[in-house]
């Protein structure tokens, strides 16, 4: 080999070995992680009643449907799952957590807000991705704190229970249809039971965390939408009665059985896991 091949294979070589040691990131790859709540198999809106939800197949129409998920990954063509890492713009997405708006401040959703957040938009590696993963839920370290301090989405007071119970995770209000007018039926999930020193104090366990998790095995960010079955998580719930000395609706607590269908529709209660939330249109 004369001088000047040796020259050309010892360049190549050391750019090579560059290459491989300069810890180059890798090619990233926007991602919009859609979600779409649907009422007997069709898109929910603010001004529609919808006929035949719950056991007692009641008339509901929709008031408001806001929601945090968590944790977002998804599942590569090997099944490892790769984390999201979520765009932070100021106002929906913060940290490892987004706040999903469905209601537009419109028909029975009057007391909402006009904008909406119906997708979660991240970046993970380019590639292709079969499947999805995540929770419907804070992680402890963002979930209690002082909502009058926090940044952007962790500042909306609508969401906030208390700095020990921290946010609600969902946040579904439900006008029913009784005899020509309309009573509300909240479902308010939560964490509950949690315990600390003082109110302004972080809870070092609660007892009923009611974190969601969700695992989709066949989804393509590219094609699909997270479908939120909301007749799926009331398919197991009385509408029109309410269960005496009881909160109103569901406020996420053990020992309520308006909550055991919607807990239990959640993967909450029991040994089978959640059935609300889907791939559409498969």
């Amino acid at each position: 080999m004369n001088q000047m091949h040796m020259a050309r294979w010892l360049l190549m070589g050391w750019g090579l070995g560059w290459g491989m040691c300069s810890g180059a990131a890798p090619a990233l790859q926007t991602v919009n992680i859609r979600f779409l709540p649907t009422l007997a198999g069709q898109p929910a809106s603010c001004g529609a009643p919808v006929e035949g939800q719950g056991l007692d197949q009641s008339v509901i129409t929709l008031a408001d449907l806001r929601m945090f998920v968590s944790d977002m990954a998804l599942i590569d063509n090997k099944g490892k799952a790769v984390p999201v890492q979520l765009v932070a713009d100021g106002v929906w997405q913060a940290d490892s957590a987004a706040m999903l708006d469905f209601e537009d401040a419109t028909g029975n959703c009057a007391n909402g807000t006009v904008p909406q957040h119906r997708a979660v938009v991240g970046r993970v590696p380019a590639g292709r991705y079969r499947g999805l993963q995540f929770t419907v839920g804070l992680p402890a370290r963002i979930n209690h704190q002082d909502a009058t301090l926090a940044p952007s989405p962790f500042n909306q007071t609508a969401m906030f229970w208390s700095w020990q119970a921290g946010y609600r995770f969902i946040k579904l209000e439900l006008d029913v249809n009784k005899t020509g007018q309309a009573d509300g039926f909240p479902i308010h999930i939560g964490s509950t039971g949690c315990q600390s020193d003082s109110t302004t104090t972080p809870p070092t366990h609660c007892l009923q965390p009611n974190r969601v998790s969700v695992k989709l095995a066949r989804f393509d960010p590219r094609l699909d939408q997270v479908q939120i079955d909301l007749s799926a998580l009331l398919a197991q719930t009385r509408l029109q009665t309410q269960a005496p000395h009881t909160a109103p609706g569901c406020m996420a607590a053990v020992d309520d059985p308006d909550c055991e269908g919607v807990l239990s529709a959640l993967g909450l209660r029991g040994t089978a896991g959640q059935m609300v939330f889907k791939v559409w249109p498969r």
